[in-house]
């Protein structure tokens, strides 16, 4: 009785798997896709995260340690040899450079690069760049396509701003004096 419940199983496990087989043989190339492309991404997040390479599905609130790679957000201290994030909020510092790719609530802090797609806070690094700055760049070359804020370094340079830059070279693209040394300025539109 026993065997022949195992052999009755046995064999309306394999015509399942046979009629399995030709419906998915019967569908179009184009509506079929393999388990291994679809995939369901979820977030995690670490309060403090150690890691040599990235991921960003990671939130991490708190500290991250890593050495290189990206996460989405990061919420408190970012210490890296190059950390890149969607978001970071709190203090980057890295030794070779900080890439935020959209909103930089932070003071980036880089021996090289330092570059935030939205910055309000202060960048200081040897190359400093971000697309909207309300704040502070400090450094050898600063630029920025809109600042709020100061410019300092060697060379300077914004399509407009609404504050100063300190430098040897100050480039405003939207100014009827583009550039003038030392201090250049746009305190209006």
């Amino acid at each position: 009785m026993k065997k022949s419940i195992v052999a009755l199983f046995a064999c309306l496990s394999l015509a399942a798997g046979a009629y399995a087989q030709d419906v998915a043989e019967a569908q179009p190339a184009q509506q079929q896709q393999p388990a291994q492309l679809q995939r369901v991404e979820t977030r995690t997040i670490e309060p403090v995260w150690f890691a040599l390479q990235g991921n960003e599905t990671i939130d991490v609130v708190g500290i991250r340690l890593s050495a290189w790679g990206k996460a989405n957000d990061i919420t408190g201290l970012d210490l890296s040899i190059c950390g890149d994030a969607v978001n970071a909020y709190g203090l980057q510092i890295a030794l070779g450079s900080n890439e935020v790719i959209d909103r930089a609530g932070a003071l980036q802090i880089a021996i090289g690069a330092n570059y935030a797609g939205s910055l309000s806070g202060m960048q200081i690094g040897l190359l400093n760049e971000s697309v909207a700055a309300k704040g502070f760049q400090i450094g050898l070359l600063n630029a920025s396509d809109d600042v709020r804020g100061l410019q300092i370094g060697l060379l300077n340079t914004t399509n407009s701003i609404y504050g100063f830059q300190i430098g040897v070279i100050n480039i405003i693209k939207s100014s009827p004096v583009t550039f003038f040394p030392i201090l250049n300025t746009v305190l209006g539109y």
